[in-house]
């Protein structure tokens, strides 16, 4: 369903709607913080749908406008429906989060109802200036240790396709890749009659999401509803490559798209000389003299272990002002292990440099509890893409994708 115009009364007890946190807990179930929930998929008549993926996608949300995905896509927790079309997806952090088709725009369906206990969140699609592109969607987030049942996830097939493949500069398919996503419109009006017809206006628009190629470098978008003129941008380490336009009407699919990006071994090659230099230099913050550099490593040891032999300690931040600064000179899309770990029950939290802890920036889920279970102090990231502060342990999904670390040296 589609809306385009709302009174601003209807907007806020929508907007109150959709954003409600889930604080029931039907079966309470402890899990080191995490949660979970299941259920089954049905399609507008009520049958199960098999074999279909869901995901439990976390967003960040600031002063109500996602700002993105808050984990890299291969962490987020998933699962695949049965014959049945019952699913059950565990690990699920305490933040924002979306329930999704899994990959996110690339499904065969999509979600029109999710009803939980007696509330029924009906899903819509929102057009018009200034609404947020989450409206007409439930985000939740679920308190710890809470297991959700016997959710319905209503689908339906979309009413428009997009498909194509993304191809290297030898014709090569990019294949299980990770790609950003833009989906151009465009509605022209025109006067006159052919061959004299000239075009007097329009209107276009363009939209974006992340999503996935298979093993042959195919991709697949739902996120059309309309008849209008389309092309599509794909984007991938830096490089781009677009279509060409096609006239779509409603209800009509596309799957003969082909984009190569002739350009992307050049621009990683150019990008590695980039990053080699980057990571030699010591970036230098005015307003206390302290040297920092972005490292590569293995794991949190790791990165203590380089810092020592550079003269240097994981950095530590005092501070509102030290952190802005940190997230102006690495704004890159990934995590970063800092010089903070969870310390032992008992133990007062302090820098890896020795400084006691008195400023705070921690994410949704909070300042974690002290470890009480003898496993060790667990370390601390600034996360994906809100850079706030996070506990990741052994058991996190979390834990493979943090290959960075900030360090920090008074005196360079």
């Amino acid at each position: 369903m589609r809306f385009s115009q709302f009174s601003r009364s209807y907007i806020a007890i929508f907007v109150g709607i959709i954003v409600l946190t889930l604080a029931v807990s039907w079966n309470g179930m402890a899990q080191n913080g995490k949660s979970s929930l299941s259920g089954r998929v049905v399609d507008t008549d009520g049958n199960p749908v098999a074999r279909l993926g869901l995901a439990v996608k976390p967003v960040e949300m600031n002063m109500g406008q996602e700002k993105g995905p808050l984990a890299p896509l291969e962490s987020w927790p998933r699962a695949i429906t049965d014959e049945e079309g019952r699913f059950s997806i565990t690990n699920i952090d305490p933040v924002s989060s979306r329930l999704v088709m899994f990959p996110e725009h690339g499904s065969r369906f999509e979600i029109v109802s999710i009803q939980i206990g007696d509330l029924t969140f009906r899903y819509y699609e929102v057009s018009g200036f200034g609404f947020p592109n989450w409206l007409g969607q439930l985000t939740f987030a679920i308190e710890p240790g809470t297991f959700l049942e016997d959710i319905v996830v209503k689908v339906e097939p979309p009413a428009m396709r997009i498909r194509g493949r993304v191809l290297l500069k030898d014709r090569t398919p990019l294949a299980n890749a990770e790609i950003d996503l833009f989906i151009r419109d465009r509605r022209r009006r025109y006067k006159g009659f052919f061959p004299f017809r000239r075009i007097t206006g329009g209107s276009s628009g363009l939209s974006g999401s992340h999503t996935w190629t298979d093993a042959q470098g195919y991709f697949v978008t739902y996120n059309i509803s309309s008849t209008r003129e389309y092309s599509v941008v794909v984007r991938y380490e830096g490089v781009s490559a677009e279509s060409r336009w096609v006239h779509l009407k409603r209800g009509e699919q596309y799957d003969k798209f082909v984009l190569r990006l002739n350009d992307l071994d050049e621009h990683r090659e150019n990008r590695s000389k980039r990053e080699k230099a980057r990571q030699a230099v010591w970036m230098i913050n005015p307003e206390n003299d302290h040297a920092y550099k972005k490292i590569a490593c293995d794991s949190w040891e790791d990165a203590k272990a380089k810092a020592e032999n550079e003269g240097a300690y994981l950095v530590a931040i005092n501070d509102a002002s030290e952190q802005k600064w940190l997230e102006a000179v690495y704004p890159e899309k990934a995590f970063f292990w800092i010089g903070l770990r969870v310390p032992e029950k008992g133990a007062s939290w302090q820098w890896d440099s020795g400084e006691p802890l008195i400023y705070v920036n921690w994410g949704a889920a909070g300042r974690p509890d002290s470890i009480t279970d003898g496993v060790g102090e667990i370390p601390i990231a600034l996360i994906f893409a809100a850079k706030k502060w996070m506990a990741i342990d052994t058991n996190s999904r979390l834990l493979p994708v943090v290959k960075h670390a900030i360090l920090e040296k008074e005196h360079y």
